[in-house]
């Protein structure tokens, strides 16, 4: 984002994250939240870098434990918790997509907070141009988070941890990802290809989605983003479910889009109806899951949340209901924002993506999950 944020809270009231569309030339987040309608309003115009709380991790840990507690869950799942082991961190944890046998842990990682780009941009442009000139003292003050190799640290890649008995271990750089390029909502399709976003290299500030590193040709792409891709085999052909801002039918807000692929051949994307998509609303990150549920982040009826639909046919879905939402009691440490559903096979775990504001709208972004009662 050349730090433009989807504003999900002005709409309650990207990414959570409609996410982004991250250039080299000119980073520029379209987040949605990842996330990217996490990716809220730029507040009050406001481009000075804030003064975060200092805390140590223990004192952050808890704050973000006792956060959890105010989120509100369906009667269906128990209690969110901070996903185990060496995937989050002080950085920026998004776009999260757990595996289908829940081994393995994808997700987008940016090594700063992903709501102040643009001061992250002046930080790194140089001292003729303007810029701060990388300056190594001052490089606390805009990136935070271990490096993890993402290079140059003004980008974000694609990440993959893997679980080892009840935790996940360190995070490696995945296979797709590239230096200078901005990788994310990363998802396996039926047959194990990789279904992802990433910036086409001679139109920095438009996003397309790639398979296995191909871009794919998806009518209109030249010219719209396409965003947060979920490929599923179902009755009604090989669906290729992504949202987008800005193709003419959207009027400016983010919607969930599917297109059917046929040998190759992309159909042209059509924009999901009611309850789905409702006009002046946002619905972002669509994940099918195996039962014909589709889950989804929206900022509908007044809070950011993620909700489940019913198909019924094959453009007919059954009424959304909440999952998972943020209701704020007030200042301090909280639960901004969530969205980025993501399901193992049996359904039985869902993970998810929690923006936590601090309290002096210092914001980081880390994976969190529930588990389906019995």
């Amino acid at each position: 984002m050349a730090a433009e944020r989807f504003c999900a809270v002005t709409d309650a009231a990207h990414h959570f994250p409609a996410r982004r569309a991250f250039g080299t030339a000119g980073l520029r987040w379209a987040t949605v939240l990842g996330a990217s309608m996490l990716l809220g309003c730029k507040q009050g115009g406001e481009t000075a870098v804030p003064a975060a709380i200092k805390l140590t991790p223990e004192q952050r840990a808890a704050l973000k434990t006792r956060a959890l507690t105010e989120i509100g869950v369906a009667p269906q799942w128990g209690p969110p918790e901070l996903v185990p082991g060496d995937v989050n961190s002080e950085g920026w944890e998004d776009s999260a997509q757990i595996s289908s046998d829940g081994s393995k842990l994808y997700f987008q990682y940016f090594p700063g907070d992903m709501f102040r780009t643009e001061e992250v941009f002046k930080f790194h442009r140089p001292l003729a141009q303007g810029g701060l000139g990388a300056d190594p003292k001052l490089y606390d003050r805009y990136h935070r988070g271990p490096p993890r190799g993402v290079n140059p640290p003004y980008t974000s890649d694609i990440m993959v941890s893997t679980r080892v008995g009840e935790r996940f271990g360190p995070p490696q750089r995945f296979e797709y990802s590239r230096d200078g390029r901005n990788e994310w909502g990363l998802m396996f399709g039926p047959d194990g290809a990789a279904y992802y976003v990433s910036h086409d290299p001679s139109k920095e500030m438009n996003m397309d989605i790639y398979r296995n590193a191909v871009l794919l040709p998806i009518p209109g792409r030249e010219r719209y983003h396409e965003d947060n891709p979920h490929f599923a085999v179902t009755p009604f052909g090989n669906e290729l479910f992504f949202d987008c801002n800005n193709r003419p039918q959207s009027k400016g807000k983010a919607h969930i889009w599917v297109t059917r692929e046929q040998g190759g051949r992309y159909s042209e994307p059509e924009m999901l109806p009611e309850p789905i998509n409702l006009p002046g609303s946002t619905e972002v990150q669509p994940h099918l899951a195996s039962d014909d549920q589709l889950y989804f982040t929206s900022a509908r009826g007044g809070t950011i949340g993620i909700y489940s639909s019913k198909r019924n046919g094959r453009d007919a879905w059954g009424p959304p209901q909440k999952v998972l939402w943020t209701h704020h009691k007030g200042a301090g440490f909280n639960a901004w924002g969530l969205g980025e559903p993501t399901l193992t096979a049996d359904r039985q775990w869902l993970y998810f993506v929690v923006v936590f504001d601090d309290g002096t709208h210092a914001f980081d972004a880390d994976v969190a999950r529930v588990r389906r009662r019995s």
